[in-house]
């Protein structure tokens, strides 16, 4: 009795937990994207019609083709510091994307090496885009 009470019990949580995993329809991708916060692993745009000149930003194409819009590689006091003397410079650059689950996207851009990987893509409650960088932890 007590075994079949654990499986229930373990099953149930697997299943409440994919099922809490939500599902984006790449179609919400396609807009300009504005960056609105950086965490160590999470990007979060706000949807814009055009890139802000003062931020970077990046644009899903339906072709699978992604236009970014960001500052060289620094550290964030160097940013910080070309941001208040209004002299950051931003790149254009190109890139590829396609869904790899109903979750996750993959990103390669050959001239921006900072952005390529696996990402979770979340939508958030305000219409905001959330890529969180997929981590596969290693075994020991």
């Amino acid at each position: 009795m007590k075994k079949t009470a654990y499986i229930f019990v373990v099953l149930f949580s697997m299943i409440t937990f994919f099922k809490s995993q939500t599902k984006v329809d790449s179609s919400f991708l396609f807009q300009t994207w504005t960056i609105k916060k950086v965490d160590k692993l999470t990007l979060i745009y706000k949807s814009q019609k055009a890139f802000d000149k003062k931020w970077g930003g990046i644009r899903f194409k339906k072709n699978g083709v992604l236009a970014l819009l960001h500052a060289k590689p620094a550290c964030a006091t160097a940013i910080i510091e070309q941001i208040e003397a209004n002299r950051l410079k931003l790149y254009r650059n190109r890139g590829t994307w396609k869904m790899d689950s109903d979750t996750t996207i993959i990103i390669k851009s050959p001239s921006f090496n900072a952005i390529n990987g696996k990402f979770i893509v979340s939508r958030l409650p305000d219409n905001s885009l959330a890529l969180k960088r997929f981590i596969k932890i290693a075994e020991k």
